[in-house]
């Protein structure tokens, strides 16, 4: 089937980000969370039997948000929600499961787990060692390339060793090779998202950039 899916440049360059790690992170309303809906979605049907995992730090704060939008977005025709389990089964057999870790001991839920993409909403809200954790569970014989993606806002219990791994390395929109804890090579990318990136909340509410400039000082800056 056809999907009309809509997406900005910046969304774009998350999507077709060859990284093994890549960071979508900047301002609130920038299309963030969107745009790892859409690209779990493609990457499901394009490798089916794939596996995948999208976390935050609770539940609550995956069925407020990007439950939610996942429902409004992914056709009934050819994958279907389980809300028992909190995963999307779809017709080629690609699983899209939402996780939790909302302590660093929460991270051996995941202790046997194989995922060729690992995805973290809002990754500024986990501690470092819940991220590096779960990098080994990123792993699969099927030949699949293999991700780990992220997209936050500024703040948070994270904000400094996100900003060391991510944002102090280079230039923003270069792949960087670095070097995992364990010595093996890694590549990584941050893409920055501003507000005015996204031309469809731009467009359908214009009146937004106006509430962030409206909110206190520190806020204001972080979210724009």
């Amino acid at each position: 089937m056809d999907l009309d899916l809509r997406i900005t440049e910046k969304q774009d360059l998350f999507i077709h980000s060859e990284a093994f790690e890549t960071l979508f992170g900047g301002a609130a309303g920038g299309g963030k969370s969107y745009g790892q809906l859409v690209d779990a979605l493609i990457y499901a049907l394009t490798y089916e039997k794939s596996k995948q995992i999208i976390f935050r730090r609770t539940f609550p704060d995956l069925e407020r948000s990007i439950i939610r939008t996942s429902m409004e977005l992914y056709p009934r025709q050819i994958a279907s929600y389980n809300s028992s389990k909190h995963t999307w089964t779809f017709q080629n057999g690609s699983i899209i499961d939402f996780g939790y870790i909302d302590n660093e001991n929460d991270v051996y839920q995941y202790q046997s787990a194989e995922y060729d993409v690992i995805r973290f909403d809002e990754l500024t809200h986990f501690t470092e060692y819940m991220y590096t954790y779960m990098i080994s569970r990123c792993r699969g014989a099927n030949g699949y390339p293999k991700h780990i993606k992220s997209s936050t806002n500024p703040g948070g219990v994270g904000h400094v060793w996100v900003k060391e791994r991510f944002i102090d390395i280079g230039k923003y929109g270069e792949v960087h090779e670095c070097r995992l804890e364990t010595g093996e090579k890694t590549t990584r990318l941050f893409i920055p998202s501003f507000v005015t990136d996204n031309k469809f909340l731009m467009e359908n509410d214009p009146d937004y950039v106006k509430r962030l400039d409206a909110l206190p000082e520190k806020e204001r800056k972080a979210l724009k």
